[in-house]
């Protein structure tokens, strides 16, 4: 099915024009003012307007902010004359996407068009999105009640108006890409596209490219110009998701969008506005990046005007219980079974657990156990890590920050009998003790000798 596009412009002349330009590939309907523009769109939806910056019977800013108002999802593209655009730039503030020049050159219009539109699909899908997953986007990390968690509430509260940038620094796996995304929904450009660019999977040129966009022939495989994440998010947000991991000539770049309000696409000459709002999130310690010479110091300055620092997941242990909650009944959902009761046993190993990968990592073991459990009661067992050794050295580091020195002295016996197969000869000498001392010790665990319980459940019986 063709696209619709409705065409507002008291000449009948460039209504025809138009029409015979983009007949052949979109749907095409012209009206003189933009009272009969509204009265065409309450009756039928158009996927793009076309209209003129002085109408009859009001502006082009008029018309833009009530398409504005009753139809969101329309993209809005301004006719003006050449060289005559300070009309069109007052209809980009209030909404339109962006705007063409008589005489129309059928080369250029065909780009801007197929631009606008797939700006209107991104918002369009956008809106569903969030109608769809928005609750779960807001509650998935701010789960908890912990003074840190509602420490970042109150500060996305007091940024999300704002059109300040915002850095969001923490570990992986702690909650920066959706806590960027409650920023989002939570601002007035809520309706406009949230574009995301993984600064650090993205090579070079090609992040150049999917940053600023490129012109026709500027780039392998570009055959026409091609709008990056500034253009497609428009009036939106554009997240630089670890933002550290940029070479220094795209971080030049991305300090004029910041600064200026405008790019240059990869083989242009022209400035292109930018209206987009700019969050950026980094795992690393940036201030370490620029003593090293690897990152701006007048980037990391324009980044960190609201700054927001999560803290990591073994941090903020008391959330743990009502992480466990959550995911248990999201992720049960998810795989069309019923939740699952943790026993006091599993919980402890979550809550005592290092968590390395944060939130992230909490998310996956919880949803390997729901998956794998065979009852209805989830217990220790099914709760598997990535790495034993690591877990149980991350017990240990627990215990010493934590723990008293009895727990810790616990936790490195049984490590080294688990790692000398229970050979306790082997074991004390490791530890710099005598044989006798660690049979004691045991005793006063009330380890069991070898045979009667296996190292793995000496370590469960301490938990």
């Amino acid at each position: 099915m063709k696209r619709k596009v409705l065409i507002v412009d008291d000449i009948p002349e460039v209504i025809e024009f138009l029409t015979d330009a983009l007949g052949a590939e979109y749907d095409v309907e012209g009206v003189g003012t933009g009272a009969e523009a509204l009265r065409t769109l309450d009756a039928a939806a158009f996927d793009l307007l076309m209209a003129d910056v002085a109408l009859p019977d009001m502006s082009g800013e008029e018309l833009t902010r009530r398409v504005g108002e009753v139809c969101p999802d329309t993209a809005v593209l301004a006719i003006t004359a050449y060289g005559s655009t300070e009309s069109a730039g007052r209809m980009m503030r209030l909404g339109a996407y962006d705007y063409v020049e008589k005489p129309f050159s059928v080369g250029k219009l065909g780009h801007t068009i197929a631009r606008a539109l797939e700006y209107s699909t991104l918002r369009r899908e956008n809106r569903t999105l969030q109608a769809k997953l928005g609750q779960h986007v807001q509650t998935q990390a701010l789960v908890g009640n912990s003074a840190a968690v509602q420490s970042i509430r109150e500060k996305i509260k007091l940024v999300a108006s704002t059109a300040a940038t915002i850095l969001i620094a923490g570990e992986s796996g702690t909650g920066k890409e959706v806590v960027a995304r409650e920023i989002h929904r939570r601002s007035d450009r809520a309706d406009d596209p949230f574009v995301k660019v993984d600064c650090a999977a993205i090579p070079g040129t090609l992040l150049e490219r999917a940053l600023f966009g490129c012109e026709g022939g500027a780039f392998n495989g570009a055959a026409g110009s091609e709008p990056g994440a500034f253009e497609l998010a428009k009036h939106g947000t554009v997240l630089l998701d670890e933002i550290g991991a940029a070479q220094h000539p795209i971080q030049a770049k991305l300090l004029r969008v910041i600064q200026e309000g405008e790019l240059e696409r990869m083989g242009g000459g022209k400035p292109v506005g930018v209206q987009a709002r700019v969050l950026a999130t980094t795992s690393r310690n940036l201030k370490d990046e620029i003593r090293k010479g690897r990152f701006r110091e007048d980037l990391f300055y324009r980044l960190d005007v609201a700054p927001l620092e999560l803290p990591p997941l073994r941090e903020r242990r008391g959330d743990i219980p009502l992480l466990i909650d959550h995911f248990n009944r999201v992720l049960s959902r998810k795989n069309a079974k019923d939740p699952v009761r943790f026993t006091d046993d599993a919980v402890r190993k979550l809550c005592n657990a290092h968590w390395k990968g944060n939130v992230r990592q909490l998310h996956d073991v919880i949803e390997r156990a729901v998956i794998l459990r065979g009852g209805t009661t989830l217990d220790a067992d099914y709760l598997q890590f990535e790495n034993d050794r690591e877990e149980q050295i991350s017990r240990i580091e627990q215990a010493f920050r934590y723990g008293t020195v009895r727990e810790m002295e616990k936790l490195m016996i049984l490590a080294r009998l688990k790692e000398h197969s229970d050979n306790r000869t082997r074991s004390a000498e490791t530890l710099d003790i005598s044989v006798r001392t660690l049979r004691n010790k045991l005793h006063e665990y009330n380890v069991p000798r070898k045979g009667e319980a296996t190292v793995r459940e000496e370590a469960l019986a301490l938990r």
